[in-house]
């Protein structure tokens, strides 16, 4: 076999692999595999999820509450800290306690500790006060949830009147949701359209709690 045949193969496998996943994920959403961490912070990630870029445009100020909805390793949680200064607070949410642990140790090598709180917990009924929480952001989360509406509407109760819900979705993930699917989810739940920033490759979403 020659080396075009062996090229156009491999293309082939690969492309095979990740239609499947796809698939997969559709018809079953689950969380981010445990086992792959390691590639969230993975340098060709971060080219397109620089954690400053990223939470640039959903305003977050120092004093804010910040929900950080699958949190995952910690990659935006030690920004998001740093972003709410000495007298605010992030409550980093995720249901894999590996998850959790690794974003502990992120915040503790960056000296956050003070500013964060860890819950090992699933969306649908998060530890928190209702109308307690000015700032929510799901990044490459909402879209490994069987049941995105009843994430967003627990989300929806501990936000403030007027509080912020950012979406953010990237192509590269296998549970990458359309911007008009993530819209629908959104207005059917009660938000209002906020703005909208990124490509189709990585997107955010940005919508406003009125309730």
């Amino acid at each position: 076999m020659g080396l075009g045949n062996l090229l156009i193969r491999s293309i082939g496998v690969t492309v095979g692999a990740q239609i499947g996943s796809r698939i997969a994920h559709r018809i079953r959403p689950r969380p981010y595999p445990a086992p792959l961490r390691e590639l969230l912070d993975h340098p060709v990630r971060m080219r397109y999820r620089d954690p400053v870029t990223t939470l640039g445009p959903f305003g977050i100020g120092p004093g804010d509450s910040v929900l950080d909805l699958g949190c995952g390793t910690g990659t935006f949680t030690v920004e998001m800290a740093r972003q709410v200064g000495s007298s605010g607070r992030v409550h980093a949410v995720d249901i894999q306690a590996s998850m959790i642990e690794a974003a502990r140790g992120k915040v503790e090598s960056g000296g956050f500790v003070s500013r964060v709180s860890f819950h090992h917990c699933g969306a649908y009924s998060l530890p928190l006060e209702s109308d307690s929480v000015d700032v929510a952001i799901a990044i490459a989360s909402l879209s490994e949830m069987p049941q995105p509406l009843f994430a967003l509407e627990e989300v929806r109760r501990v936000l403030k009147p007027g509080g912020r819900l950012a979406v953010s979705e990237e192509m590269p993930h296998a549970g990458y949701a359309l911007q008009r699917t993530v819209r629908q989810w959104l207005q059917e739940v009660g938000f209002r359209y906020g703005g909208l920033r990124g490509t189709p490759f990585c997107y955010s979403l940005i919508y406003f709690n009125d309730s």
